[in-house]
């Protein structure tokens, strides 16, 4: 295949999963056929069963890419003062997460749909494996922490469903959300070392 039809099928396949991401969101995963996903796209419906053999493989890939979508970029592994890292990445991720409410919930009703599986974590595994290993080489991990349990722990803490419990428990605001896991991160961490 030459790059250029290469580039040709690549943009179809985009403009599918853009038409397909629209009538989820004003029609409900479930309120489109392919007839209607084929002409939304301005595409034949043969094209439409060229990329995808049927709607839940539409809507597979369209959880996968809005999941993809919502990683949190991660900072350098170099991560220096792991306080301050902590600090820094608990107001991150509660910036990240009020910022994609929306994409979140559209995941969220595609997964209850399709049954894929489309996570909503903050922070990637190795990052905070990363991070915990700094507060253990800083002496700031409390001692009845295990490192394998406070990497868990915090990834419960910067997870969506977290933020978004903290969040509409009280009204919170995200700095508010924020706050309130600085506190949950004091039980796993000591801040004088």
């Amino acid at each position: 295949m030459s790059p250029t039809r290469r580039e040709l099928v690549k943009a179809t396949r985009a403009r599918i999963l853009e038409a397909a991401a629209r009538l989820a969101r004003d029609r409900g995963p479930n309120g489109f056929s392919m007839d209607l996903l084929a002409k939304e796209a301005g595409v034949a419906r043969a094209t439409v069963y060229e990329h995808f053999r049927s709607k839940r493989a539409v809507l597979d890939e369209l959880a996968s890419s809005t999941s993809q979508s919502l990683a949190l970029e991660q900072p350098d592994s170099d991560i220096g003062d792991s306080l301050t890292a902590l600090r820094d990445m608990l107001a991150s991720v509660c910036r990240h997460w009020h910022e994609h409410e929306a994409e979140v919930r559209e995941l969220r009703t595609l997964v209850a749909v399709t049954g894929a599986d489309a996570p909503t974590d903050g922070v990637d595994h190795a990052y905070l494996k990363c991070l915990v290993d700094g507060l253990v080489a800083g002496g700031h991990l409390r001692p009845r922490w295990s490192a394998a349990d406070a990497v868990d722990a915090l990834a419960l803490l910067t997870s969506y469903s977290t933020y978004e419990q903290l969040r509409r428990a009280q009204e919170r605001t995200p700095e508010q959300v924020e706050a309130v896991l600085a506190k949950l991160a004091v039980s796993i961490v000591s801040p004088s070392g």
